[in-house]
């Protein structure tokens, strides 16, 4: 009897995989930006991410940080284009407060939108952000295309590169 019940729990298991399996998952290019768009992200800037991005370019960075302050303006150049070729850059800002991030962007003019991280465990928003994995230094990046899938991840200043990078997608 009970090698029956086995066998019946593990079909009826493996019945109910099948059909969750089957519901329609997001279109590709809906993933990154429906992750995006969750309450439980919380935004410096009341600019959101955009929901049609072909891909995205996460920035670690902090104001306290000499080489992502110099990085900083350069970033921001580049945003226009970045946008003009369907991508979006959102800065993972690893300050110690709200306002010295806020503090940050108003410093260079930075429009993209703007995660506040907590830099005491940056692996928090790995559930929430596909792509991300917390860096081992900053400023970092990882470029990643509207499906989640990473299409790179280095150094902050590789974010210059963002025009090969995607091209390869």
């Amino acid at each position: 009897m009970c090698k029956k019940t086995s066998f019946f729990s593990l079909i009826f298991a493996a019945l109910t995989c099948g059909a969750a399996l089957s519901q329609e998952a997001p279109a590709a290019g809906e993933f990154v930006s429906k992750a995006l768009q969750s309450p439980s992200i919380s935004y410096l800037t009341e600019t959101k991410p955009a929901a049609d991005a072909s891909f995205y370019i996460y920035l670690s960075s902090a104001s306290w940080c000499p080489p992502c302050r110099a990085l900083m303006p350069k970033v921001v150049a580049q945003y226009p284009e970045i946008k003009a070729a369907g991508g979006e850059v959102i800065l993972l800002c690893f300050d110690r407060t709200q306002e010295a991030g806020k503090n940050y962007l108003k410093k260079y003019g930075a429009s993209f939108p703007s995660i506040m991280m907590d830099f005491r465990n940056p692996a928090a928003l790995i559930q929430r952000l596909p792509g991300f994995t917390p860096p081992r230094g900053i400023p970092h990046t990882i470029v990643v295309g509207a499906d989640g899938k990473v299409l790179h991840a280095g150094h902050g200043t590789s974010i210059l590169n963002w025009r090969e990078i995607t091209s390869r997608q």
